[in-house]
């Protein structure tokens, strides 16, 4: 080994060791600290409120309205909120077959999924994706590296998840720049907010595809000793290559293995000026996924991921007094992945090392103003050693910002004005690539630090119950990720060879919007319409050129046969689009009821020099009919992508497809099942078998998507 070689390799191992150090000794931490919160909450309150709930009364049990809690600050019904807002529940994440949330997600409208690999396949939102669409857990950042590549996974499993709210549109001035498309938000309650009813609670449920011969089961327990509630849960999954159209066809590594289990606890607190709570949790997970069309067929990769996350959190409700509530969540994430040949050699690993926290103050009426103010810290290290190390050197993200919400009355309930801001400080620091030299590049270290700016206003119309329309105007500024600023080589994954600018500017954008809603079981409505004019938009150009492994093959008209040479460059760009779906009841007949379904979206994004933002998902529209009782209840759809041609430089067109799905559900009568809420679900998707490919994913010209799947899922709920 030379000299220089074994520097380098002294140096990846020393960052390792102390990267390994420092992880366990800032778990350490996290936890006592946690443990020590929890324990002063059991003897600084009276559990008041835990007694209430644990009492069963009526208006614990009485049907309350669905609460959204990640559009505002000031958490609200769904149809008084004029955001364009999704809620999946947890009997459509058990139904679905889908192992990664850009899977669960990507029928939504104006939501589409990454699909490059069954176990790495993230939402993309209105046609932007990565950097631009936040993914969190209950509000905190999901601590891994996947909007760095589309191969890397996120460690977040739809089976943790009891409900996952999706915000179309900016959602920056709460959560920061990566939420400039949107955020997913997961929530669960690993973090127990209230005793349940009887003081425990249990599921339990199991699953299998016959498209992949997957089978899966997951279990969770909350019980509550006093005014403490414990959280316990689980899960585990293991796929085969997918069946694809066609004979008797597979997908070649398109397997999936993935486990994980949390545990939580948390104090309920309460007395006649406050009620609340205050808890932590950790997790693990573990997922191994194939990654497929290989570079090298004989010689495939496969990711080995692991993930250990603490996350802290506290909600406050005060009876009296200017504070009518804070908010409190903290959070600490130690990732790592390696992508692992099949001989057992890890040509790249990546280690991720994320610390957050957020603070949000619920404020009462200032004159006309009722809001929040919150404070939101942030730091990332990112450190790629092997074949990873070409493409990333070792960087660190460090961010601070404060966020205002307000909210004024201008008639009555009927029409409010919303206004918001959020100021952030970012620095920035790595090592990027100097090509003036293209025979012999070296790399240079910089720091860069930027300040975003972002501002809303906005008015909510209500004239009737259940009706809220909605108009508003966004300016919102990102600053460009490490990334984006500091690549510097190959990218197998993608086939791609990429160069950062570490001279890239903010990214800002001007955003218009105009929604309606009508929330109600005799009909349902949403619709949006929005323009965004993005000044200096950041994307991956291609320049024409072919590498291979190393950035002197990159010359005009070098030696490069492999890899696609991209830019990461900022130009103007302009994104359209409308979005909506709704139901109907046709008929009812007792409690049951009977009706039909449809949705529409498309996107439209150009560059304002000529041209389109490529990758973007093409026009789709869809249609169902469904019943819905007591013990059975059931639907059947479709959802119809037609043909994308309006295509970037190196594009080629996608055609159309139709993916058919259907589902029933029959929840067994209690006296068979010893008073025990037991259901089955038979679940089908693509019954066409059609050959779908996904235009926004990097596989799509290789990679089929999976055929006809038979699905069968028991739950147990006690």
């Amino acid at each position: 080994m030379r000299a220089g070689d074994q520097l380098h390799a002294d140096r990846k191992e020393e960052a390792r060791t102390c990267h390994a150090e420092r992880s366990r000794a800032a778990l350490l931490g996290v936890s006592v600290f946690a443990l020590a919160a929890m324990s002063f909450s059991a003897l600084a309150a009276k559990p008041a409120f835990a007694q209430e709930i644990a009492a069963g009364d009526d208006a614990a049990d009485a049907d309350l309205p669905e609460i959204v809690v990640t559009a505002s600050p000031l958490a609200s019904p769904i149809d008084e909120i004029a955001a364009p807002v999704d809620i999946v529940t947890r009997d459509d994440i058990l139904g679905s077959s889908a192992t990664t949330l850009g899977a669960l997600l990507g029928d939504l409208p104006g939501v589409t999924q990454s699909s490059f690999a069954a176990g790495a396949s993230r939402p993309i939102i209105r046609g932007l994706d990565n950097t631009r669409v936040r993914i969190q857990e209950n509000g905190i950042g999901a601590g891994d590296v996947s909007a760095v590549s589309e191969d890397h996974g996120v460690p977040i499993d739809p089976l943790s998840a009891e409900r996952v709210e999706v915000v179309r549109g900016p959602a920056t001035l709460r959560f920061g720049s990566q939420a400039m498309g949107g955020v997913v938000n997961v929530i669960n309650n690993r973090i127990p907010k209230a005793i349940p009813k009887g003081g425990f609670a249990a599921e339990a449920g199991a699953s299998y595809d016959s498209v992949n011969d997957g089978r899966q089961g997951h279990g969770k327990v909350e019980a509550a000793a006093g005014d403490a509630v414990f959280h316990v849960d689980g899960f585990a999954r293991k796929t085969d290559d997918y069946r694809i159209p066609g004979a008797t066809r597979r997908q070649s590594e398109t397997w999936s293995e993935t486990s994980g289990v949390a545990g939580g606890a948390s104090v309920i607190l309460g007395n006649e000026d406050f009620d609340g709570y205050a808890g932590g949790a950790i997790s693990y997970y573990d997922s191994k996924y194939g990654i497929p069309a290989p570079g090298d067929p004989l010689n495939p990769v496969h990711i080995d991921m692991h993930q250990t996350k603490v996350q802290l959190g506290s909600e406050l409700e005060f009876a009296d007094g200017f504070l009518a509530g804070v908010n409190l969540a903290g959070g600490y994430s130690d990732y790592s992945h390696g992508e692992v040949d099949a001989t057992g050699v890890t040509g790249s690993r990546f280690d991720d090392e994320e610390w957050e926290g957020r603070a949000e103050f619920l404020h009462r009426a200032v004159g006309p103003f009722t809001g929040a103010a919150g404070v939101q810290l942030h730091r990332r290290e990112i450190v790629a050693s092997g074949e990873g190390g070409e493409l990333l050197a070792p960087s660190e993200t460090e961010s601070a910002a404060a966020f205002l919400f307000e909210e004024m009355p201008i008639a009555g309930e009927t029409l409010k004005l919303q206004m918001a801001g959020r100021v952030e400080y970012a620095d920035v620091s790595g090592r990027a690539l100097d090509a003036s030299v293209p025979l012999a590049p070296t790399d240079f270290a910089v720091s860069r630090n930027f300040t975003p700016a972002s501002f809303s206003a906005g008015l909510v119309y209500s004239p009737a119950s259940k009706w809220v329309f909605g108009v508003s105007a966004q300016h919102v500024e990102r600053a460009p990720d490490a990334l984006e600023l500091f690549s510097k080589g190959p990218h197998e994954a993608t086939e791609t060879f990429e160069i950062g600018d570490p001279t890239l500017g903010k990214e800002k954008a001007l955003s218009f919007e105009i929604n309606a809603r009508r929330e109600g079981d005799d009909y349902s409505f949403e619709a949006a319409v929005f323009h965004t004019s993005f000044s200096d938009f950041i994307y991956k150009r291609l320049t024409g050129e072919v590498c291979d492994g190393s950035f002197d093959t990159c010359t005009p008209h070098g030696a490069g046969t492999e890899l696609d040479q991209v830019l990461f460059t900022q130009e103007d760009a302009t994104f359209r689009g409308f979005e909506t779906r709704g139901s109907v009841t046709l008929m009812r007949r007792g409690t049951a009821r009977v009706g039909v379904t449809g949705q529409f979206d498309m996107v439209r994004a150009e560059l304002d020099a000529g041209g389109n933002v490529p990758r973007i998902p093409p026009m789709r529209a869809g249609a169902g009919m469904f019943y819905a009782g007591e013990r059975v209840s059931g639907r059947f759809g479709f959802l119809h992508a037609f043909a994308q041609d309006r295509l970037s430089a190196g594009e080629t067109e996608t055609g159309s497809y139709t993916d058919l799905k259907g589902e029933i559900r029959y929840l067994l009568p209690q006296d068979i099942v010893g008073g025990k809420a037991v259901e089955l679900a038979l679940v089908g998707e693509n019954l066409l078998d059609a050959d779908i490919r996904n235009h926004v994913s990097f596989k799509k010209n290789d990679v089929l998507q999976p055929g006809r799947n038979v699905r069968l899922v028991v739950t147990a709920r006690f």
